[in-house]
């Protein structure tokens, strides 16, 4: 009995740890700290429209990538993959905004998503963000110039660097009022001959009928998540055709149609389409069961599925329980979040360190 519950059991692929920006300085210590327990890293190198490396596109944090060269070398020889996290639309957070000029926030205020009422982003006091659970200022995903940024920052750092992956934060919107970029509803207009900005106006239900319209306002969604998800294709094309053996990720909102209606962020599509190599489920709840079966029944492949566990708010035989739970199912593993929990509580290296006892290769 014993011997055929093993058998149920899937061995990991993924043993990773999200590595963020402010435990960059720690990166003479970082792969030891890992003790061969680890062989997947996801190195933040770009976030907040700044960069931590020496870049000519974006505002450098880091005037020096010796040490990037170095860990990326380090890392390697221990077999351990490294991703570059590049943070993709989220702009800036909730500190005083920079002085730098180089900056989106003050060089192309345009580039930021608006409201129905042509509000920008940018005129939120921070209170107002926190009240609609915005993390900060967004770019605009449909922008061209915006995608182009990104596209050009992720060449950089391939062509610098000899990372394994780029991996994406924060591909969605910041809610579903945030949507109204000029570009997207001009495109939207072209199309359909109507501005989905007069949605709200009482006239609308008049002009298109109950089901005409409740038609429209559909398309208009999927019209939004659809451009999103172009964004991912164009990039994956990009690496693709430059650099074929990088791996193209995503850490995603865990719970699918919450992602997909709240955030435009279609990443079902994008895994079943093969249009990246996987995504990190961002499953930092206590329960996870639900999340875990419901992708696993809708996923094509769910070795393309890796799953964030969030250490900075769970305690360690938590976490070991719901690595037990991911274990139990055919997903790639698991990743930590984040590698700064880990260096103030080491039992959690314990867990990650056992993980792959949980299942028979």
């Amino acid at each position: 009995m014993v011997i055929f519950s093993l058998l149920l059991v899937c061995a990991f692929d993924m043993q990773g740890i999200w590595i963020p920006r402010w435990s960059i300085d720690d990166h003479e210590n970082i792969l030891a700290s890992l003790e061969g327990k680890c062989n997947h890293v996801f190195l933040q190198v770009f976030a907040l429209g700044e960069a931590y490396y020496p870049s000519h596109i974006v505002p450098s944090r880091r005037k020096d990538d010796g040490w990037l060269r170095h860990f990326l070398e380090e890392a390697h020889k221990r077999d351990i993959k490294v991703s570059a996290w590049v943070n993709a639309f989220y702009s800036w957070g909730y500190a005083p905004r920079t002085n730098d000029q180089g900056h989106p926030v003050n060089l192309h205020p345009n580039w930021y998503v608006q409201e129905q009422s042509g509000e920008s982003i940018l005129g939120l006091e921070v209170e107002q963000m926190r009240r609609q659970g915005i993390e900060g200022f967004y770019l605009a995903p449909a922008n061209r110039q915006v995608r182009d940024l990104i596209f050009r920052v992720v060449d950089e750092i391939l062509e610098l660097y000899d990372f394994d992956g780029v991996h994406l934060d924060y591909v969605r919107y910041p809610t579903r009022d945030f949507v109204y970029d000029a570009a997207l509803l001009s495109e939207f207009m072209s199309e359909y001959y109507v501005d989905p900005r007069q949605f709200s106006s009482p006239t609308i239900v008049s002009r298109f009928g109950t089901w005409g319209f409740a038609d429209l306002e559909r398309r208009w969604h999927d019209f939004v998540r659809a451009d999103l998800t172009s964004f991912i294709r164009e990039l994956d094309d990009q690496i693709a055709a430059k650099r074929s053996a990088v791996q193209l990720s995503v850490a995603v909102k865990a719970e699918y149609m919450t992602a997909s209606t709240e955030y435009y962020q279609d990443w079902m599509t994008w895994v079943n389409s093969d249009w990246v190599d996987f995504v990190c489920l961002m499953a930092y709840g206590n329960n996870i069961e639900g999340i875990l079966k419901k992708t696993l029944a809708a996923v094509n492949d769910p070795r393309k599925i890796a799953v964030g566990l969030g250490i900075y708010r769970l305690g360690v035989e938590e976490i070991r329980r719901q690595v037990g739970q991911v274990a139990a199912m055919p997903f790639a593993g698991v990743v930590f979040f984040s590698y700064e929990e880990l260096e103030k509580n080491r039992a959690y290296l314990d867990v990650l360190g056992q993980a792959p006892a949980f299942g028979l290769r």
